[in-house]
């Protein structure tokens, strides 16, 4: 028994490491000027994200599909390839269609993970009849996914003011081909679904969609968590161009990020904790008041165009993405919870599906918005918005649901 938790321990350690080194992205705290370098601007840069993560919308429950039809660990191992081939193209090709192709294979890799390593974590420990420890390894590695952009965002900052974009490139092969290489040392896990023609492979993606979407037990996570990660997704790819928009130092840009991903990782580290202290109805409440404050926030600091104000109002928005980081892991547990094997990483896709598709509009519409309207205004209308996702949510479920 001691032997077999030293195992598990060990095998997950392994695999925690892996994404660790794998979200080592030096280039994502300055990739707003790898976009001007390349001819795009401030609003390309904020309309781009919102394409992407709308094209990841279409590929998030297939991939997930994918996951239980195959081998989970092989699909990871894909994810992970594909960014070694973005970091390489980059490294050796420039242009709007390079920035553009580049960015396309990094959505078909967060696809391939997002949604899927829970699952791989979460079969893994079934099979050793150690599920009670899901919550605790999935913090894990959310810890270690953090503490890896976190790490990067600070090495970005030391290095980028001596040495130019293509360093941190060459840094991004590196440790991308290191962790390609513990991926693959990783065991498989059981597939359990049963391997369908391809012509029936769509419908039971459509079923087990309409499946999750029924589920009561699952479905007021699902919409929530949804809302609170498209907030996470806008704030975060809004940070670079209102820094730039107000003046804030380029080599603060690795520092806000560090500190964004600080928290989120502490907050993960510490999730199974925090979880038995803190009441789901207080956090639910903690996040929507750091969603309306955070939108006044940004607006305040475009309107004042003051770099200590962006700067105060980034530090709040990372806590709050710290905590709404955590509701997320909460949610990872009870959708596991409420599925069977046969399709339980496409029914964690179908919850990433819904958050991405809320924040590509919105980042979408930035650009269109922006050609008439101030970043402040932009902000307040982004706050007004969520009002009302937020107001038709609770609405419904509070009639329908016993969940809060």
């Amino acid at each position: 028994m001691e032997q077999q938790k030293d195992n598990i321990a060990r095998t997950l350690n392994t695999f925690s490491l892996s994404c660790l080194l794998r979200q080592q992205t030096f280039l994502l705290p300055v990739a707003l000027l790898w976009y001007q370098m390349n001819g795009l601007t401030s609003a390309d840069f904020i309309f781009f994200q919102g394409v992407f993560i709308l094209v990841g919308l279409f590929l998030e429950v297939p991939c997930g599909y994918l996951a239980d039809v195959f081998s989970k660990k092989y699909i990871i191992f894909t994810s992970f390839s594909l960014f070694l081939i973005r970091c390489l193209l980059w490294l050796s090709f420039r242009g709007v269609g390079i920035v553009v192709l580049g960015e396309l294979l990094v959505v078909m890799s967060r696809c391939m993970f997002q949604g899927i390593y829970d699952s791989y974590i979460y079969e893994y420990l079934k099979e050793r009849d150690k599920t009670d420890k899901l919550v605790k390894y999935c913090g894990l590695v959310n810890c270690c996914l953090n503490v890896g952009s976190g790490s990067a965002s600070l090495v970005c900052a030391l290095i980028y003011p001596k040495y130019c974009l293509q360093t941190l490139l060459v840094m991004e092969v590196v440790v991308t081909t290191t962790s390609l290489i513990l991926m693959a040392m990783m065991p498989k896990t059981k597939n359990t679904a049963v391997k369908l023609p391809l012509n029936q492979h769509w419908g039971q993606i459509k079923q087990t969609f309409v499946n999750t979407l029924s589920n009561t037990s699952i479905r007021p996570y699902l919409f929530l968590t949804a809302i609170f990660a498209s907030s996470t997704y806008v704030f975060i790819w809004n940070f670079q161009p209102i820094m730039r928009q107000t003046n804030v130092n380029v080599a603060m840009f690795g520092a806000v990020y560090f500190c964004n991903f600080f928290f989120r990782s502490a907050t993960s580290y510490t999730s199974e904790w925090l979880r038995q202290r803190i009441s789901l109805k207080f956090l639910i409440s903690f996040i929507i008041f750091y969603i309306l404050s955070a939108f006044l926030g940004l607006a305040l600091s475009a309107a004042a165009s003051v770099p200590a104000i962006t700067l105060m109002t980034i530090f709040f928005i990372c806590i709050g993405i710290g905590f709404q980081l955590l509701f997320h892991i909460i949610t990872i547990s009870q959708i596991q919870k409420y599925t069977v094997s046969t399709n339980r990483a496409t029914a964690s896709s179908v919850n990433n599906l819904f958050s991405q598709g809320l924040s590509g509009l919105i980042l979408m519409s930035f650009k269109f918005l922006f050609t008439k309207m101030t970043f402040a205004q932009i902000y307040l209308l982004y706050m007004f918005v969520y009002v009302i996702i937020l107001g038709i949510y609770f609405s419904y479920f509070r009639k329908r649901h016993n969940f809060f």
